[in-house]
């Protein structure tokens, strides 16, 4: 059988693998040591990973980048995620009579997931399958808040963040303050920054670890969601934590 492996392809996953492991990143020097790999063979394979946002370059160190992270969240999402979250957001969904929805995160993006319909006639929401901004959304915001909240400085270089309405914050030092107010109160608002007129709420969900793998919210029209709606959408992004086994 490994006759016919690719040997600097099992390199590489080698590589991914110890990166994943380590998330205060390792050197090249550290890689070629623990792997056993031959400097030039290892400067073309963190090259090519990087190229393809697989790994990231930061200073001297590699970290695990945010495509390796999207591989493995879909591949989570595929086998229980949306399963176990469409009883939540349907119930989230009659509780609020807004359109809820499940987000997971994909690279500098937000990915709608799973969208659950209003049954009201004035439906504001995006569809399944949906690339939201990190900044400007309330999913996003979560996303932004608990996997990025040291690399705002990084996420402004690479996406350059659009405004979007009036209301949209795009300095790194008004996104810092947002990742804290998150991270304090346990949910993000998109108040009329990605829509004139529509507000959005977000709850962080955690797996089994507590490492955060989606997010739960609620969409609608500005003057609907207010503040008497957080609870409820905390307490949906809790149940689904917990049918995923978070302790």
């Amino acid at each position: 059988m490994e006759q016919y492996l690719t040997p600097n392809l099992v390199k590489a996953l080698d590589v991914l693998r110890l990166l994943a492991k380590n998330e205060q990143g390792l050197s090249s020097s550290a890689l070629e040591k623990h792997l056993s790999i031959p400097r030039t063979t290892a400067f073309r394979i963190l090259k090519t990973l990087c190229h393809a946002d697989m790994i990231q370059k930061r200073g001297n160190l590699y970290f695990a980048g945010p495509v390796l992270f999207e591989i493995g969240l879909l591949a989570i999402s595929k086998l229980n995620l949306r399963e176990r979250a469409v009883p939540i957001l349907q119930e989230l969904t009659r509780q609020t009579s807004q359109t809820s929805h499940l987000a997971i995160p994909s690279g500098w993006h937000s990915l709608i997931l799973e969208v659950c319909d209003s049954p009201s006639p004035i439906r504001v929401a995006s569809r399944s399958g949906t690339l939201a901004d990190l900044h400007c959304s309330a999913t996003g915001k979560i996303f932004l808040s608990y996997l990025y909240a040291e690399r705002i400085d990084e996420f402004c270089d690479a996406i350059h963040p659009a405004r979007r309405t009036p209301k949209t914050l795009i300095a790194p030092e008004l996104l810092k303050q947002t990742v804290g107010q998150v991270r304090r109160d346990g949910y993000a608002l998109d108040d009329e920054e990605y829509h004139n007129g529509v507000r959005c709420m977000a709850a962080p969900v955690f797996d089994m670890q507590g490492v955060l793998l989606a997010a739960v919210g609620i969409t609608g029209p500005a003057g609907s969601i207010n503040q008497d709606k957080v609870d409820v959408v905390k307490a949906a992004a809790e149940q689904l934590s917990r049918s995923l086994g978070k302790r």
